[in-house]
C-alpha cells in the first residue's frame, strides 16, 4: 500500500481483522479515509480516530498541506503500545481529553510500564 503512495489514515484495532477464528492472517479493513499521498488535494485533510492519529495529521493547520504514508506507522506504534501495555498511549476519559492528549503527543514511557511489558 505504502509503496503505491497510499495512506490508510485510520489504522486502529477495530480496523485490523483476522480472516477466520484461530487464524493469524490479519487484514486491514475500512479504507474509507484512505488516500493517495501524491494527489493535488486530499478530500479529508485532518482525519482519523483520536488516540491513533499521527501528529502531522491531527495538528495540520494549512488544509492544502500534504503528509506522507509514514503517518500510518505512527498509528501502528500506538496500536502496539496498547497491545504491549494494555492501555492507550492517550488515556483520556472523554473524546476531548483523548483528542487533546493526541494533539500534544506527550506519551509517558514510565519504567513501571516497561516492566509490565516484559524483557
Amino acid at each position: 500500500m505504502h509503496s503505491k503512495n497510499m495512506m490508510h489514515r485510520d489504522l486502529k484495532p477495530e480496523n485490523l481483522l483476522f480472516r477466520k477464528e484461530g487464524d493469524y492472517d490479519c487484514v486491514i479493513a475500512d479504507f474509507g479515509l484512505a488516500e493517495f499521498s501524491d494527489i493535488d488535494e486530499y478530500l479529508f485533510v485532518r482525519c482519523g480516530t483520536p488516540g491513533y492519529v499521527a501528529p502531522e495529521v491531527i495538528n495540520i493547520k494549512d488544509m492544502k498541506s500534504k503528509y506522507h504514508p509514514i503517518c500510518d506507522i505512527f498509528s501502528l506504534g500506538l496500536i502496539f503500545h496498547l497491545l504491549l501495555l494494555g492501555k492507550s498511549a492517550f488515556p483520556g476519559t472523554t473524546y476531548n481529553e483523548v483528542l487533546s492528549q493526541n494533539r500534544a503527543c506527550n506519551i509517558n514511557f514510565s519504567e513501571e510500564d516497561k516492566k509490565k511489558a516484559g524483557p
